[in-house]
């Protein structure tokens, strides 16, 4: 047996401008009592009442409507009410429960009160309980393809679980097998270009032959250059980056990275410069060698990518907290499609300087991940004045996330 207690509800009539004409019953603490003369809207949050009418709208459409969820503000708060209307002649006859079951509990209760009212209510019984089946079979329909595409989604993830495990373990081989090709790999590369500068030294090496090694000597630094890129991502992605996070002065650090590039830079008539804004900190808390890397890395490509007489600007400034580097170039820029592929190991950004030279696609890779485990940011824009621009963003006092 229906527990009809569990049930609360109301049954009214209305006219068809949506007035109550009669309640025939209420079991709400409605926060606008039942009265005869008022407006259904009433009944309901203010919220709902666009929502009210389209419930009517529907009855008057179609004779029916049912299980339309409707929010009534009652004395104890807000609830929501399964209602369902039925249209007889000039008449609506609306019920509102806690529920569909006890909409229906509601309307079974009412049938056997012998009044004029029990031929409506008749109806509106057998049109809800056809409704109630026709919704069961539905939300039965649901809860088993909702089950199947579970069932689905539990494969895939376990599935996709598996694959991980499985692209990682790869990952680390080839991680393994790429550093150990590069490390037997750079020994003997040093020792051609050790044999290089030797011949080239001797005075009595002719010119042809001097030109022969000059070749032999720029690709053996090109490929050294190559495969100590390939040791460095590899130990990155192997997640063995380590810092050495130490204090160093600023300036001087600045210094000598501008002075080790301005070598570089007079091959191709390029001037290297610098700009200190004066609110600087004296230290700061980094791994040199490996933010040394970084700048070594912009400056290097702002003069590979600038023309003769062109200039390349490292300029650093303070904010809050971080210092702020930017290295600048009067170059051709970046080329809008490649400027999200920047910095990903590999990708088609990699281009040929002014004069031919070549690059490897790790260095920007092997920079956001250095810049990253300082807990930094590193991002590239084209100059409006042409050219392009690498800003590099540090905290002053570094990050504990070296020492893990």
């Amino acid at each position: 047996m229906p527990n009809h207690l569990a049930a609360k509800g109301f049954v009214i009539i209305c006219d068809t401008s949506a007035t109550i004409v009669q309640i025939i019953r209420n079991e709400y603490d409605l926060a606008h009592a039942l009265t005869d003369g008022m407006p259904v809207l009433e009944i309901f949050d203010e919220g709902c009442h666009e929502k009210v009418r389209l419930f009517f709208m529907e009855a008057s459409a179609k004779g029916s409507a049912f299980d339309w969820e409707l929010v009534a503000p009652l004395t104890t708060g807000i609830a929501t009410i399964h209602c369902a209307v039925a249209h007889f002649d000039d008449k609506f006859l609306v019920v509102g429960a806690n529920s569909r079951d006890s909409a229906i509990e509601l309307i079974e209760e009412m049938l056997r009160i012998n009044n004029e009212q029990t031929n409506y209510l008749r109806m509106v019984m057998k049109k809800l309980h056809q409704t109630s089946l026709q919704l069961n079979d539905k939300d039965q329909s649901i809860y088993e393809e909702l089950t199947r595409l579970n069932n689905q989604l539990s494969v895939m993830q376990r599935e996709l679980v598996k694959n991980n495990h499985e692209l990682a373990e790869l990952n680390n081989q080839k991680n393994y097998f790429l550093g150990m090709a590069a490390h037997d790999l750079r020994s003997p590369l040093g020792t051609i270009l050790s044999y290089c500068e030797l011949i080239l030294d001797k005075e009595e090496t002719v010119d042809d032959d001097r030109e022969l090694v000059g070749v032999i000597r720029r690709s053996s630094e090109f490929m050294l250059g190559m495969i100590n890129d390939l040791l460095d991502i590899s130990t990155i992605e192997s997640g063995n980056l380590n810092l050495s996070i130490l204090k160093l002065n600023l300036s001087d650090f600045v210094y000598r990275c501008v002075s080790n590039n301005q070598v570089f830079a007079r091959h191709k008539s390029v001037t290297v410069s610098k700009s200190l804004a004066v609110n600087l900190p004296e230290s700061v808390w980094w791994d040199a060698n490996k933010i040394e890397q970084v700048l070594n890395n912009l400056i290097g490509n702002a003069i590979k990518f600038s023309h003769a007489e062109g200039g390349v600007l490292l300029a650093l400034e303070c904010e809050s907290a971080n210092i702020v580097m930017r290295v600048e170039d009067h170059g051709e820029g970046l080329p809008a499609n490649l400027l999200d592929e920047l910095f990903v190991p590999f990708s088609k950004a990699s281009r040929v300087g002014t004069r031919g030279e070549k690059g490897t696609g790790l260095g920007l890779a092997i920079c956001r991940r250095i810049v990253e485990g300082h807990g930094g940011d590193i991002r590239a824009e084209n100059r409006l004045e042409g050219g392009a621009r690498f800003i590099v963003t540090l905290p002053i006092g570094g990050t504990d996330a070296g020492h893990a």
